[in-house]
């Protein structure tokens, strides 16, 4: 199940989408915001409405710009904070690392090509 604020209560719903980054691959982070801010790349929540992913001390929920809050589902009830972060997408340049590569030699073809990059 998935709990989510709604109408002053806390709600659940057998379908649901989960937003995975294995290995912190996606450039996301968390920042800092407040009374329905949302900062440039935020991501939606709900698409096409004014809706997206944030969170507090007390866990995620969502953000209304419209509401100018962030509710969280806590204990059967929609709590709403006016201090919160949101999700984004970071546009800065990524640091990114590749390590400890291994190659499965067996499958190796020797070739007289030059190699073209």
């Amino acid at each position: 199940f998935c709990f989510f604020p709604w109408a002053e209560e806390e709600r659940s719903s057998r379908d649901f989408e989960l937003l995975l980054n294995p290995g912190g691959f996606e450039a996301l982070a968390w920042v800092d915001s407040s009374f329905g801010g949302v900062p440039e790349g935020a991501v939606e929540g709900c698409p096409l409405t004014d809706i997206f992913v944030g969170r507090s001390p007390a866990g995620l929920g969502k953000v209304s710009k419209e509401q100018q809050a962030l509710f969280v589902a806590v204990d059967g009830e929609e709590l709403w904070y006016k201090w919160y972060q949101v999700l984004v997408v970071r546009s800065d340049p990524a640091d990114v690392s590749i390590a400890n590569v291994t190659y499965n030699e067996s499958a190796a073809l020797a070739s007289a090509q030059p190699a073209l990059l």
